[in-house]
């Protein structure tokens, strides 16, 4: 009994100490971090917050043009632009954003700061069309909003809360907040052209009440907008002259930036989510190009091998930058077929229609193998020089009316995510391989639950270079440079 009743005592002394620390930091759970207003005349917006250990609330400091105030009693922190009367200013000479502090101060005294984003600017909201899995961002220096508490099916998501993912370009989107079930960010300018965007691919992910991730967006942010710039082929398919999510078409371009700005993302056939595209334009080291977090720290890729508990959907989804790989298909006893899924899914993208897990914006789709059948090696690609197509990473493809360029931008490998540009068949080359391969995904799946891809590759000395319909393996997880067809609505 001895023993029992001195470990009871020991147990208790040890709560008592931990209940007498007097270090315990004040702190708000606050409604949300930033805030837009039209105007310099607009009126006055609250946030509401949940303290905790917090003894009083108030404002710490306020940027020049702004006002705030605490209301204790409500919880409440109210916001106002005030712009200036200073004689001999407008307010078109006070900077556009500003920031409120505010601080919790605990039993001791001591403060925790919090800050809270200020804004003069426009909002748009990027779903008025209708939901998707991807939008398209051009204006700088805006805030924007989307549905998060729907798929584009119109299926309703239990979201608490939304974050940011990644982005390619750190900085580029700020303050990412729910806001009465729209997921509110604000994109900033370039640091060469507060008229511009910076170049940038981004996802936010919408959070469940247990923290996990229930669904994820696609923010494809460019200056130029590519709805803006469409073909029409001879079978009637329309499609835009850029891959998803990238900058610019290189069109035959030797240009090293220009090549890498028309790569655009990569993706596993049958996924919504992205793949950041190459740190260099030639792919060399399989290098990936870098992603921040809102707090611009690196992030790393995830490459797990595929096994029965993350070859499934519902893992995807949960876990977007997770590209799930299938080494053991090429080993001996495997199945050969290199399937990211454990159960193949024929339907996550098809040929019917635009599903819930395509990746394309509102009103364009994967296309199907129909589609791209049309395209031909064009005459001028035939009539190029060698050395010169060579550096072009890519072919002019003829529909019988008219040529447009692919890219060539290689293949995200099954084995381990890596990007591969290579054609390094012995012999085809005289010194080194070189970089002429790409694969296009397409929505189609065969009988036996293959998915269709068209693959470029120019792998002969002679400018009568291949362009063939080649059927991958089901979801062999390669390139899909996206070109979408136009869906009739």
């Amino acid at each position: 009994m001895r023993s029992v009743k001195f470990l009871i005592l020991s147990l208790v002394v040890l709560v008592a100490s931990t209940a007498c620390n007097k270090d315990i930091s004040a702190s708000l759970a606050l409604e949300r971090t930033s805030l837009y207003f039209a105007s310099w005349d607009a009126e006055l917006q609250y946030i509401s917050y949940v303290p905790t250990n917090a003894v009083s609330v108030g404002v710490a400091s306020y940027s020049n043009g702004w006002n705030a105030s605490v209301d204790i009693a409500t919880e409440t922190i109210a916001i106002w632009p005030e712009g200036t009367t200073e004689e001999g200013m407008t307010n078109d000479d006070l900077p556009k954003e500003g920031s409120v502090v505010i601080n919790a101060l605990n039993a001791e005294g001591e403060a925790t700061s919090y800050y809270i984003s200020l804004y003069i600017t426009q909002t748009l909201p990027l779903d008025t069309a209708g939901i998707a899995n991807s939008y398209i961002v051009t204006a700088p220096a805006t805030s924007y909003t989307f549905d998060a508490m729907h798929r584009p099916d119109g299926s309703e998501l239990a979201t608490a809360d939304v974050k940011l993912l990644w982005q390619s370009n750190p900085n580029a989107v700020r303050n990412v907040d729910l806001v009465d079930g729209k997921a509110s960010f604000y994109v900033t300018s370039s640091y060469e052209d507060d008229a511009k965007v910076a170049d940038t691919n981004a996802v936010i992910a919408a959070y469940n009440a247990s923290n996990e991730v229930i669904w994820s967006w696609h923010l494809w942010i460019t200056n130029d907008n590519p709805l803006a710039a469409t073909d029409t082929y001879s079978n009637g398919k329309v499609f835009m002259q850029r891959n998803l999510g990238a900058f610019a078409n290189a069109n035959g371009s030797t240009e090293e930036q220009k090549i890498l700005d028309s790569y655009g993302m990569y993706y596993q056939w049958g996924r919504k989510d992205p793949f950041p595209r190459p740190y260099h334009f030639d792919a060399s080291g399989a290098e990936d190009e870098s992603r921040y977090d809102m707090d611009g720290v690196y992030i790393k890729e995830n490459f797990p091998e595929r096994s029965s508990s993350n070859g499934t959907l519902d893992y995807v989804t949960k876990n977007p930058m997770h590209y799930i790989t299938n080494a053991a298909c090429v080993a001996e006893g495997g199945d050969g077929i290199g399937d990211w899924l454990v159960t193949a899914g024929k339907t996550l993208w098809n040929d019917e229609k635009k599903s819930v897990y395509d990746p394309c914006p509102y009103g364009w789709r994967v296309p199907t193998a129909e589609d791209l059948s049309v395209l031909k090696l064009s005459d001028a690609e035939d009539n190029t020089p060698l050395e010169t197509a060579r550096k072009q990473y890519g072919w002019n493809l003829s529909d019988g009316n008219n040529s447009f360029f692919y890219s060539a931008c290689g293949r995200r490998r099954y084995n381990d995510g890596k990007v591969e540009n290579m054609n390094s068949k012995d012999g085809v080359y005289p010194s080194q391989p070189q970089p002429w391969e790409g694969y296009y995904w397409t929505s189609t799946t065969t009988v036996d639950g293959k998915a269709v891809v068209e693959y470029y590759d120019k792998k002969k000395m002679s400018r009568k270079s291949a362009f063939y319909k080649k059927r991958a393996h089901r979801m062999i997880q390669k390139r899909r440079m996206n070109l979408w067809k136009k869906r009739k609505n």
